[in-house]
């Protein structure tokens, strides 16, 4: 279905691959709607199929070993793997795949 215009009261954005989506869908879908995997080893894991994972929330300290992203997430700077990442910080991206180190994390799963 192609729209013409979008108004404000539609509800409705089209997205940078032309598709229409929901405001309140991406809302909640930011909030953790779509679940996330309990990670507390140091196996690699990876978002099921036609997802990411959009934030890593550390419930132990946790330091990450490695991980993979979208090529529209990646992250610049210094190295993110090695560094220890405190009880209570979210990272937020597009991550394909995280392997940690140690500790305990949330990977909330998003499209």
């Amino acid at each position: 279905m192609k729209i013409k215009y979008m108004s404000p009261s539609s509800g409705r954005m089209l997205r940078e691959d032309d598709r229409v989506v929901n405001i309140a869908d991406l809302a909640e879908e930011s909030l953790g709607r779509k679940g996330f995997e309990f990670i507390a080893d140091t196996t690699e894991h990876a978002a099921p199929e036609g997802m990411v994972y959009i934030a890593l929330q550390v419930l132990d300290d946790a330091v990450i070993a490695s991980y993979e992203t979208e090529p529209d997430g990646l992250i610049t700077g210094d190295a993110f793997t090695g560094v220890l990442l405190p009880v209570g910080d979210v990272t937020y991206g597009r991550f394909k795949k995280i392997k940690l180190s140690s500790g305990k994390i949330k990977a909330y799963k998003g499209v």
